[in-house]
């Protein structure tokens, strides 16, 4: 049987404005989905529905997203190995692996959805379609992207969100209350789309991939790690049904939907990332790992910084823009929440640096520890507090599961870190800060005014820091021959 031979791969920084093309596309339906039916609703069944897709992604979580990054890692690990056969191996059974898991796991969502929330057979179809659908999309992405076929996945991402947004329309117009169908159709076509799109790379010899103890391993730190950090984001919403008001639980919905955007550039980063650095792994290249961690570390440390500010101070517009005058009075829940969304976007390099490598146990165990830490404050403040309670667990908890990795890769690779974090997580504290003292003395233009005036300080703070990413180090101290995953350096 004829190979078919791989597509010439993009450069990182082209394949990272693909993948934002694609990410910006996927957040923006998740964010205009909310926005759409958040006005066509009340607040009740806006929270409902949150929830809903909150339990669907937390499913995922379970397997699916597991399976996801042992495809990005694995994959293009092989392929860096020049060893295409592996590759392929590789991708026939992390597939079964994913198809496996992700039935069971979307009916069990589904029935324990309807028996907490008392939900109708068709809203508990709902929830098993979008839970399926969202689980084999996410496997099919990390497929596409070990392949390396960015392109691929942008034009599926733009086509297949522009579909899912036009079939909210028709629900919302309708008066349907399928409100979940649109994501699910959505993410079924990208299913669909991937897989006819990959299939010509699949075909030829797959070589019976023995180390399926080292995957199994990986796969089961991933899960673990993925829903400590993210389903941790997601159970907000869960948490908030039992520590606050029905009115607070729309408040996390809304600000779980609105912060999704702040994710577009740290995860165009980290798809292209994640495969980028396993193949340097694979091909012993240290040096290569130290130089994509440190650049993206400090680029999104002082660029994020002052967008994150704007966002602090004008969080009442931003709530009331997408729901309504009824969610301005969450900004207090928004800003907890976008205060955490910067410690974990800012330490997706190092997450993905010490990932596609040996010290895989780092993050996992950071997430682990964040999540206890993070629960723990939930139970002793959600009470007497609410939703800010909640918001608060959810802080404390993401500066845990941030901090871990960050440090690591600081001391592993010796990165000169300190005056871009320094300035930067300083001005984003301080922000938030003066922010949640001076809200209720300053009205909307005051607000406006602040927000700029904080965007040309954050500026002006960081621009030395924005001219050191053109002489950021790219030296390594580490050269290892390529050989299993799990056998690189030394261990932390």
């Amino acid at each position: 049987m004829v190979e078919t031979p791989a597509p010439p791969r993009p450069g990182i920084v082209r394949a990272g404005l693909l993948s934002m093309a694609g990410l910006v596309a996927l957040g923006l339906t998740r964010l205009l989905h909310g926005a759409m039916v958040s006005r066509a609703t009340d607040q009740r069944t806006y929270g409902l529905v949150g929830t809903l897709i909150a339990i669907t992604t937390i499913g995922s979580l379970l397997l699916p997203a597991g399976v996801a990054s042992a495809a990005s890692k694995f994959i293009p690990f092989e392929q860096g190995r020049g060893d295409a056969a592996a590759a392929r191996g590789v991708h026939r059974l992390l597939v079964r692996i994913g198809w496996a898991g992700a039935v069971p796991i979307s009916l069990g969502a589904a029935f324990g959805a309807a028996a907490v929330f008392d939900l109708g057979w068709v809203d508990t179809f709902q929830v098993a379609a979008l839970c399926c659908a969202f689980s084999a999309y996410s496997v099919q992405k990390s497929v596409l992207y070990g392949f390396g076929l960015v392109p691929a996945y942008t034009r599926l991402e733009l086509a297949c969100s522009g579909l899912a947004l036009a079939a909210t329309v028709l629900v919302v117009l309708a008066g349907w209350t399928v409100y979940l169908l649109p994501l699910a159709a959505g993410y079924t076509l990208f299913t669909l789309g991937a897989w006819w799109r990959v299939r010509p790379l699949t075909k030829g010899p797959k070589e019976r991939f023995t180390a399926t103890r080292e995957i199994t391993i990986f796969v089961a730190l991933a899960c673990i790690g993925t829903l400590c950090s993210q389903g941790f984001l997601q159970g907000t919403q869960l948490l908030a049904n039992h520590f606050a008001s029905r009115q607070e639980v729309a408040y996390f919905a809304a600000a779980v939907t609105l912060i999704a955007p702040a994710y577009f550039l740290p995860r165009a980063l980290g798809i292209v990332l994640f495969p980028s650095m396993a193949r340097a792994h694979g091909a012993g290249d240290m040096a290569d790992v130290r130089r994509q961690a440190d650049i993206s570390t400090r680029g999104l440390l002082v660029v994020l910084a002052p967008l994150f500010a704007v966002a602090l101070l004008i969080a009442p517009e931003i709530l009331t823009v997408f729901g309504g005058s009824e969610y301005a009075d969450g900004a207090p829940v928004l800003r907890l929440m976008l205060a955490a969304t910067y410690l974990a976007v800012v330490a997706v390099p190092s997450v993905n640096a010490l990932s596609s490598g040996a010290h895989v146990r780092v993050p996992v165990l950071s997430a682990v520890a964040g999540l206890i830490a993070g629960l723990a404050v939930v139970a002793a403040l959600g009470g007497p507090l609410g939703a800010t309670g909640v918001g608060l667990g959810y802080l404390c908890g993401t500066a845990v599961t941030a901090g871990g990795p960050v440090v690591t890769a600081w001391r592993l690779h010796r990165m000169s870190w300190l005056a871009p974090v320094g300035l930067a997580a300083g001005f984003v504290t301080l922000i938030l800060v003066a922010a949640s003292v001076a809200d209720p003395w300053l009205s909307t233009g005051a607000r406006l005014a602040s927000a700029a005036f904080a965007l040309i300080i954050g500026v002006l703070l960081l621009r030395g820091q924005i001219r050191t990413l053109r002489d950021a180090s790219v030296g390594g101290r580490l050269k290892v021959a390529g050989g299993s995953p799990t056998r690189w350096g030394r261990r932390v």
